[in-house]
């Protein structure tokens, strides 16, 4: 993720826990040791929201910088098409301006003098213009939902304040050079200056006293004192602005973009945390195959003809990824079922970005649970889990982390994750001593960190099965499984509250690299979780 953006979203998600909370008292008592970790929104106004998405203003700032990176640069035309198209069905908090603009199908702006419509520039920063062209784009973007000029100047300020910052500016000299060379329509960029220049050190009174709303008379100011605090970084700066209150969201991504100027990357500790892949728009998609992105994980979503009967995820089994051959024939067989089938390769497999040695059995929880957000968030929630050999595992232990589950079918699953050690037994003293080491499976090389081994032995797998509550399971196990032995059904079976089923595949191998093996799986999953999802 490019810089500017980075530290745009990351300040945003970090406010997203105070955002439009007035009493400084609640928020002094909610966060006694600072803002510096994501939180739920502890306001009314996000209530479909949770740690690590965004407010409105940080999911525009990412509709922008989809359309720069879909136009090749900004194109005021396309970002107005862009923009109309994201705020059809989006879910999130509309505020006024954007109701206005909307309501004129993009033909007029507002009147709003908010300042968030100038918190969304981190995209055209990171797009490299000459900056006379980023200033030109920064107010064109701003005046298509803001029209009071006041705010574009704002957007003019900090597009000029921080490339005076990356020449090697301070924030004061960058702020009077910022003065000195924008246009004011009705901005007094004077007059911020030398209010906050005289301000004291207590910055919850100073904010109160300048205003905590997200009014230009306001924000503006409050800004700038808050960047300009004696030995400020980017996490006290945010956390100091969370806990002033208000409308911390549009300061917060304005006092990013300084940061990020004069530090280079910033939000980097938080930015894994980012719920970027939680789409607040929902989308509609005809049946067949559809590549999906999801964050950092690659996925195909299988969609059946007509409306879904239900929506399952089904999980891989270990280094196979999303495209192994069974997996697509057991996907688009639920699909063709009536069951809309998402599959996913797990971080550091396949397309999905990360590196395998990172990855563990409970990374992988994270990331079926990350799945069920997206589906959520773009269709709806999943209630039927499939894994097949350690993804049924992972799915086991996923279940009770993804509200809404009711089903969960396994196919060929380890009773304990641990079983998967066998794979590479050899190379187990040299992981633990060094970290990590380089292992073939299945012809392929990948390297074994040390950490898939401690979450390994972290993870107790029966113990959970046992506490899985209000969730109706299908063990299905090959008799002849060579390479996880039939035992292990018997295990899971036992270990698991009713209700459950067990039907072995006989004739089948663990891989299910028969077509009539995957075919009769298909018609077993089907059958069962239609009785299962009708209860």
């Amino acid at each position: 993720m490019k810089k500017y953006l980075q530290a745009s979203l990351v300040s945003d998600a970090l406010s997203l826990g105070s955002h439009w909370i007035y009493n400084q008292g609640k928020l002094a008592r909610l966060y006694p040791e600072g803002v510096f970790q994501f939180d739920d929104p502890q306001s009314n106004f996000h209530p479909n929201r949770k740690a690590g998405q965004f407010t409105h203003y940080g999911d525009q700032t990412r509709w922008l910088a989809d359309s720069v990176s879909k136009n090749a640069g900004f194109d005021l035309g396309k970002w107005k098409e862009d923009w109309l198209s994201s705020i059809k069905d989006y879910d999130g908090f509309l505020d006024g301006a954007s109701k206005e603009t909307l309501a004129s199908g993009g033909e007029s702006a507002s009147t709003s003098n908010d300042l968030a419509g100038a918190s969304r520039i981190a995209p055209l920063l990171d797009a490299e213009l000459e900056l006379e062209a980023l200033v030109a784009a920064a107010r064109a973007q701003t005046e298509f939902t803001h029209g009071d000029l006041s705010v574009s100047d704002a957007a003019e300020f900090f597009v000029r304040a921080c490339h005076a910052i990356e020449a090697g500016a301070s924030f004061l000299e960058a702020f009077q050079s910022a003065r000195d060379h924008s246009q004011s329509h009705s901005l007094n960029y004077g007059e911020a200056l030398e209010k906050v220049s005289s301000l004291g050190d207590d910055f919850l009174a100073v904010s109160g006293k300048l205003g905590l709303t997200c009014h230009l008379p306001e924000a503006f100011p409050l800004t700038l004192y808050l960047a300009l605090r004696p030995g400020a970084t980017f996490e006290s700066a945010l956390s100091e602005n969370a806990l002033c209150g208000g409308d911390t969201s549009a300061r917060a991504m304005l006092l990013a973009l300084l940061f990020a100027a004069r530090d280079g990357e910033v939000g980097a500790r938080l930015a894994s945390g980012l719920q970027v892949s939680s789409s607040v728009q929902k989308t509609t998609l005809t049946s067949g195959s559809h590549q999906v992105q999801i964050g950092h994980l690659a996925g195909v979503l299988e969609m059946p003809e007509g409306e879904p009967l239900a929506y399952a995820i089904f999980a891989h089994c270990f280094t196979c990824g999303k495209d192994f051959l069974p997996g697509t024939r057991i996907s688009r067989g639920l699909a063709g079922r009536g069951i809309a089938t998402l599959r996913i390769d797990f971080a550091g497999l396949g397309k999905s970005s990360g590196e395998f040695q990172s990855s563990s059995f409970l990374t992988n929880l994270d990331d079926l649970i990350l799945a069920a957000d997206w589906l959520s968030d773009h269709h709806q929630p999943p209630t039927l889990l499939v894994g097949h050999s350690l993804g049924g595992a992972a799915v086991l232990a996923a279940a009770g982390k993804i509200a809404g589950i009711r089903a969960v079918a396994t196919i060929g699953a380890p009773a304990e994750p641990e079983h998967v050690q066998k794979l590479f037994a050899e190379a187990i003293p040299e992981i633990q001593k060094a970290g990590e080491a380089e292992v073939k499976l299945a012809g392929r090389s990948f390297r074994i960190g040390k950490k898939f081994l401690d979450d390994l032995e972290q993870h107790q797998q029966l113990e959970v099965l046992s506490q899985l509550k209000g969730v109706e399971t299908l063990v299905m196990h090959a008799p002849a499984d060579k390479t996880v032995g039939l035992k292990n059904a018997g295990l899971i079976y036992s270990a698991l509250p009713h209700p459950k089923s067990f039907i072995a595949l006989s004739g089948a191998d663990h891989l299910l690299t028969k077509p009539e093996d995957t075919q009769y799986v298909v018609d077993l999953i089907s059958t069962w979780s239609g009785r299962a999802l009708a209860h």
